[in-house]
């Protein structure tokens, strides 16, 4: 975080110019110094103006809600400059009043749970290139849809916190990771005094105990379940539209979020790959995926089907294009649910397809190291999961090759050896030991 103060007169060209340093999360440029106005610059070009002082040896830092983006008309940029200034002016008034505005705004704003959610996106997730749409979709399954997006983060309490953990026993992977987006949220509004509380309701939540899953496809379901999908004709454009996205899961591995967001300017099918961007990775480090012929076919009819519905690339980017504000799929659906139960596979999660997929790595030969780059793992340990969940044939087959090498080995022995080695014969040649042969008794031996 840097801030700068220049003399000029600010216009939309100054500020179409402003850029953050890699180097650095956030910039500050003062446009007006006597009225404590500012241009927040973020590493990925975001701006906005905001009103800005030092306090108790702290920057603070007030949101004035007047967006800046690189696109707008100079005339549209001059009206939102104006509005910030206007609102920079009277928080300078009021403060000159001795009012305490940070306080003041805190308890009069009284931030629900969704606007604590996006400062949290905003000021954290974007800026350190976390996975924003993963946790966008979680907040809207965990909060949003449980009615609690509009309550205050102020009247939200630890029994709230704990009933909503509760609320969700039978999942306790997804209910741990709500607490701990929760928890994470809390602490961000805390530590930038976005909220005016200092407790957090998510801490002392116990967590779940988790049981890693261990679910891959056999070879035989594995089959059944590309029979199914290969027999889904063009006409059914929902469940096609399913089709296509658990195959590219199952065929190259990727996360379910990864292949919801895959965009048409990431595949490069005349050279075969998918570039996946750092900021859509888990890892933070960006991935390339070759790509084979199953996955360019299916991407090959997605692009035909999606021309033949109308539907561009320039108006739509997605391989997978959605209804909702996203603008792409976001879950699989009840069209999921109803294959997995006509197949017999309901204990069945998507991401056990990309589980699946490195076990039979594992299973056919592959190196570990190979697996790793494939699943994109930085901690081996993970990719070894893989080997040790190989299916019992597998096992079985393993010991049985390992037993075979005695047999054969015991075949090759030579007959003098094979005769030495037969306990029976042994015993019976074998003589008493002098020591241990009992001694014959004479008559001559008893005395009288």
């Amino acid at each position: 975080m840097v801030e700068e103060k220049t003399g000029k007169k600010f216009t939309a060209k100054h500020i179409r110019a402003l850029s953050c340093p890699d180097h650095l999360k956030q910039r500050y440029v003062s446009v007006l110094p006597d009225v404590h106005l500012y241009v927040s610059v973020g590493r990925g070009g975001k701006k906005s103006f905001c009103f800005r002082l030092p306090v108790e040896r702290t920057w603070r830092v007030l949101d004035l809600n007047c967006k800046f983006e690189d696109s707008l008309p100079d005339a549209l940029v001059r009206d939102i400059m104006l509005e910030a200034q206007s609102r920079a002016a009277e928080l300078t008034a009021r403060l000159n009043r001795g009012e305490n505005i940070f306080e003041k705004q805190r308890k009069e704003g009284s931030h629900t749970l969704q606007e604590l959610f996006d400062h949290y996106k905003e000021h954290h997730l974007e800026k350190r290139g976390k996975r924003v749409q993963d946790n966008e979709n979680n907040f809207k399954r965990w909060f949003a849809k449980k009615n609690l997006a509009k309550k205050k983060a102020n009247e939200f309490s630890h029994e709230d916190a704990a009933r909503l953990h509760s609320s969700m026993q039978e999942t306790p992977g997804s209910a741990n990771r709500a607490v701990q987006l929760g928890r994470a949220m809390f602490n961000f509004g805390i530590k930038t005094h976005f909220i005016s509380r200092t407790d957090n309701p998510f801490a002392g939540v116990s967590l779940y105990r988790e049981n890693e899953r261990d679910r891959v496809l056999s070879d035989e379901e594995a089959a059944k379940l590309l029979t199914a999908l290969e027999a889904i004709p063009p006409v059914h454009k929902r469940e096609r539209t399913l089709r296509d996205f658990i195959l590219l899961s199952l065929l190259t591995g990727a996360r379910k979020s990864n292949v919801m967001t895959m965009r048409w300017d990431e595949v490069d099918l005349k050279n075969g790959t998918w570039s996946i961007p750092a900021e859509k990775m888990k890892t933070t480090r960006a991935q390339i995926i070759p790509l084979g012929p199953m996955e360019k076919e299916v991407l090959t009819q997605r692009e035909q089907l999606l021309e033949e519905a109308g539907v561009k690339k320039l108006d739509c980017p997605w391989v997978f294009p959605g209804k909702g504000a996203a603008g792409h799929m976001v879950d699989p659906g009840n069209a999921w649910e109803t294959l997995r139960k006509q197949l017999g596979m309901s204990d069945l999660w998507i991401h056990d397809l990309r589980r699946s997929l490195a076990s039979s790595m594992a299973n056919t030969g592959a190196d570990v190291s190979v697996v790793r780059a494939a699943l994109h793992h930085t901690d081996t340990r993970t990719t070894l999961k893989a080997y040790i969940r190989t299916s019992q044939q597998v096992q079985l087959e393993a010991r049985q090759k390992a037993q075979q090498a005695w047999v054969e080995a015991k075949k090759r022995q030579p007959e003098e050896n094979k005769d030495s080695a037969n306990y029976e014969d042994t015993a019976e040649k074998a003589s008493p030991s002098p020591k241990n042969k009992k001694r014959k008794t004479k008559m001559k031996d008893i005395a009288p």
